[in-house]
């Protein structure tokens, strides 16, 4: 059953996994990615990561373009539904191959939405750590 389990249940699995092994955990790619990011951050000024860190809330918070086309989409079926079921007496077919790929993509565009949207709670943690770190340093 652990297919079903989230990412971040694989990810405990994969640490575990590292440390029973007797490596570092710091040399996997998921941790390496972050220490990246971590360094790149540490380089920048308190003012710029604050810019920064406005920004990633932003991008956080913010609902994105693909939810509102999708949810748009049914509402121009709506509008246009009469020209809808004129095409759909004459084939079908394309109103089943439109549904097909609509749904498909919308699938797509909401997965890369929500991987967005945790890429950029990821960086929005770092950078209230960062500037936490700076602040303290600085009392």
């Amino acid at each position: 059953m652990d297919q079903f389990r989230g990412d971040a249940h694989k990810f405990y699995k994969k640490i575990k996994k590292t440390s029973d092994n007797n490596q570092n955990i710091n040399e996997l790619r998921e941790i390496e990615e972050i220490n990246n990011i971590q360094r790149f951050y540490g380089t920048l000024p308190i003012n710029e990561l604050k810019m920064i860190q406005y920004r990633m809330i932003k991008e956080q918070n913010g609902s994105g373009m693909f939810p509102i086309l999708i949810s748009i989409l049914p509402w121009l079926g709506l509008i246009f539904s009469k020209q809808i079921q004129k095409i759909a007496e004459k084939n079908i077919y394309f109103i089943y191959i439109f549904l097909t790929l609509f749904t498909c993509f919308a699938l797509i565009f909401i997965l890369l939405h929500y991987r967005e949207k945790a890429w950029a709670s990821l960086h929005t943690e770092i950078l209230k750590d960062m500037i936490d770190n700076h602040e303290k340093k600085e009392m």
